[in-house]
């Protein structure tokens, strides 16, 4: 690597460029890496006052010597300009060096910025090729990324040549220490932060990947879900508050439809239509993904819809939905009143539809994928998964009958 970073500086009396008055210009050559470029100082010497051997003027006056000093100083600010990039950590040619000591090397285009036009560029394209929720989580990593720079560097910004995979690695450390947030989670905002950096590496601003370095996986998580019993228990529970019931009634709902938060806000009378056969069913693109939704609505999902419809039509339904915070926070109360043991959640209610309403009855796992919207079966495999392991485990009651 030293050998590689070796350069020299001389200075040379150029005699072929001699200008009227008999005096040629003083060149300072640089020779790195096998290459040689000759930068011009603007000084200019009589060749006769020149000391080839020492790349200097001959002593012998005041002003040879305060000729001397300009060399000096020109070589001293070379070799720093030079450091600057060696120790940048960021690989560089000849031309690199040459710009930034001409002083036409151009400004490092910063974080802030870059990350400013990608937020104008996804903004544009809300509702065209990426949902309204895909913009908001990567708006999300951008304002990370800035605050991360901030508590890491002490800086509002950072050179976007200067990303590397050590400054993902902090990046990465930061979400979970600081920001508290789960290894999955910081794994996708990663996976965010790539893409927003994507245009920064085809261009070559960023000249390495950094990404393809990381070592980062998510983990498994294992798919909470409520059982037959549970529901049972939340369905019986004495709740005494209208706002209770309201949530409680609206989190059982999603239990029969997998519907999410987002979509459950969104569900109104056009989304619910009526086939030929008198089959009612939740016709809706997932929030998302985009994706198409198709949900026949059994039999629980309809008497809770007719519980808040002012007509004999239960689609005139009418209900008001808290935020999500708000819901969550009312779902704890809601365990501890139906005296569940698991720590009740909106996006419980998914989990539920997709294992214990539809997979555990037999529900192909094609069909539940459709219904749930997601963009590839391998989503929903998780979720048979926890079937069969449950399935497994009822078998092994049985087993302690007959044995």
């Amino acid at each position: 690597m030293q050998k590689i970073m070796q350069v020299h500086f001389n200075f040379l009396c150029r005699q072929d460029r001699a200008n009227k008055k008999g005096e040629s210009p003083v060149v300072l050559r640089i020779i790195f890496r096998r290459e040689r470029r000759d930068i011009y100082t603007g000084l200019y010497c009589s060749p006769l006052e020149w000391d080839a051997d020492q790349g200097m003027m001959y002593a012998k006056s005041k002003k040879c010597i305060l000729f001397n000093q300009n060399l000096d100083l020109i070589r001293y600010k070379t070799i720093q300009l030079f450091d600057e990039l060696k120790f940048s950590g960021i690989p560089f040619t000849m031309e690199d060096l040459v710009q930034k000591i001409k002083g036409n090397e151009e400004k490092p285009i910063l974080l802030a910025v870059f990350l400013e036009s990608r937020k104008e560029e996804l903004q544009q394209r809300v509702l065209i090729d990426i949902t309204p929720t895909t913009y908001e989580k990567y708006e999300r990593v951008m304002r990370f990324a800035l605050d991360f720079v901030q508590f890491e560097y002490k800086l509002k910004s950072y050179p976007l040549v200067q990303i590397d995979v050590r400054f993902l690695e902090k990046f990465f450390l930061y979400l979970r220490s600081v920001r508290k947030i789960g290894n999955n989670t910081s794994v996708k905002y990663l996976g965010a932060f790539r893409t927003l950096l994507m245009p920064a590496m085809h261009e070559g601003i960023i000249r390495k990947n950094p990404f393809l370095e990381l070592k980062f996986k998510s983990k498994k998580v294992y798919k909470g879900y409520l059982t037959n019993e549970e529901l049972t228990c939340i369905i019986n529970a004495d709740l005494k508050s209208v706002s209770l019931e309201r949530v409680r009634d609206q989190f059982l709902f999603c239990c029969y439809t997998g519907l999410a938060y987002v979509d459950l806000g969104q569900l109104g009378k056009a989304n619910i239509r009526k086939d030929n056969g008198g089959t009612y069913f939740i016709e809706k693109p997932r929030q998302k993904t985009g994706q198409l939704s198709i949900v026949p609505l059994i039999i629980p999902a309809i008497e809770i819809l007719k519980k808040y419809s002012n007509s004999s039509d239960f689609r005139d339904f009418s209900w008001y939905v808290s935020t999500n915070q708000k819901i969550n926070e009312q779902l704890k109360t809601i365990g501890r009143l139906s005296t569940v043991e698991k720590l009740l959640h909106f996006h419980l209610a998914r989990h539920t539809f997709a294992t214990t309403i539809t997979l555990s009855n037999g529900v192909p796992i094609e069909s539940v994928s459709s219904m749930l919207g997601h963009a590839t079966i391998r989503q929903t495999q998780d979720y048979a998964k926890v079937v069969a392991l449950k399935l497994t485990n009822d078998m092994k009651r049985v087993d302690l009958v007959y044995s």
